[in-house]
């Protein structure tokens, strides 16, 4: 199955975005991302502003076995979910699963005005016009790991839709290597 999911945060949002990424990507693998964009408040008073993101996940669990995951990973990154106004304070992190589809074909999903563009532009009908913030988000390795240290891999996203984690990231799929055994000359085909 597959889900389209928002991702927002208006306290330390570069942090918190970039973080989650990695770590959805370490879980469910690749990622198709949206830009990322810097939005004002929808829907509460705040003097912070939230960075937004549309993700495609695909997963295998059942919406609310992933919405979950999500809400995990809103505790860990901080948010008080307890808090019976969580839904009008700023936060550190918000997943939010908008439409799932076991063909992954979101064009005509509804989402949020404050979304719109981003959906537009993930299928090609459209440019983002609030302004794009460029995050780095760290890969994981070939064991699926986030490591953090010497030698991390990172990738920068947020300026224009991408997938995220393709097989060729992170050193996760090596390129073929063909030795011509009459003149000795190994090659390395483009791939």
């Amino acid at each position: 199955m597959f889900y389209l999911c928002s991702i927002g945060s208006n306290l330390d949002p570069n942090t918190h975005v970039s973080t989650v990424l990695g770590e959805l990507l370490a879980r469910f693998g690749p990622l198709q991302l949206s830009s990322v964009i810097r939005t004002e408040p929808v829907g509460m008073q705040s003097r912070n502003h939230f960075l937004n993101c549309l993700v495609i996940v695909e997963s295998g669990l059942d919406p609310a076995s992933l919405k979950q995951i999500f809400v995990a990973l809103e505790i860990a990154h901080g948010r008080d979910r307890s808090d019976p106004l969580c839904k009008v304070h700023d936060r550190p992190l918000d997943i939010d699963i908008l439409a799932s589809s076991t063909d992954g074909d979101f064009a005509t999903a509804e989402v949020d005005s404050y979304l719109a563009e981003l959906l537009a532009e993930l299928y090609g009908h459209g440019e983002v016009h609030d302004p794009k913030v460029a995050l780095q988000v760290a890969i994981p390795g070939p064991s699926g790991k986030l490591k953090p240290g010497k030698g991390l891999l990172t990738r920068q996203v947020g300026l224009g839709p991408l997938v995220l984690g393709e097989p060729s990231e992170g050193g996760q799929r090596a390129p073929a290597i063909h030795l011509d055994a009459g003149s000795r000359h190994i090659t390395v085909p483009h791939q």
